[in-house]
């Protein structure tokens, strides 16, 4: 009998699990699909991409969230979003750019200057992108960093 009620719970643990893979992860800031990357109400934004049982990502989520806890009702810094690039909405922008004028410390990135999430490539999680309203009125991405310590460095300059 009381296996019979372990394989139960082992197997309802299973099933909650599972259902909630993409809803809970990061559940405290606000997790984006690609195609509302550029679609956010702010002027201005970072926004986080991450995988699932990346390392690097997990030792960066810690900053990522009390960023947000520390901004998310001052108007003057930037709010940001999360992107789970494990999710298989978002699978088509979490690829590696091979052309010239890469960005990122590998130039594996292409970011600056696009408009449209379907234009964007994400190479290497962690990493994080600026949205901002160009010159010409139109929201715009630009490459911040890759990797924990440079993102929680652009953090905190964000912060200072």
């Amino acid at each position: 009998m009381k296996k019979i009620f372990v394989l139960i719970i082992a197997i309802i643990s299973v099933f909650l699990l599972s259902g909630c893979r993409y809803e809970t992860d990061m559940a405290t800031v606000k997790n984006l699909t690609q195609e509302d990357i550029f679609k956010q109400k702010e002027e201005k934004y970072f926004v986080f991409f991450y995988v699932d049982g990346c390392t690097g990502c997990e030792e960066t989520k810690p900053y990522i969230i009390n960023y947000y806890n520390l901004v998310k009702d001052d108007n003057s810094k930037r709010q940001i979003f999360g992107v789970n690039l494990s999710n298989p909405k978002n699978k088509q922008i979490y690829v590696k750019y091979s052309g010239t004028g890469g960005q990122g410390t590998d130039g594996t990135f292409y970011i600056d200057g696009v408009t449209n999430w379907d234009e964007l490539k994400i190479g290497t999680t962690p990493s994080m992108i600026s949205i901002y309203i160009s010159k010409d009125g139109e929201k715009t991405a630009k490459y911040v960093a890759q990797g924990k310590d440079a993102i929680v460095e652009a953090l905190e300059k964000q912060l200072s």
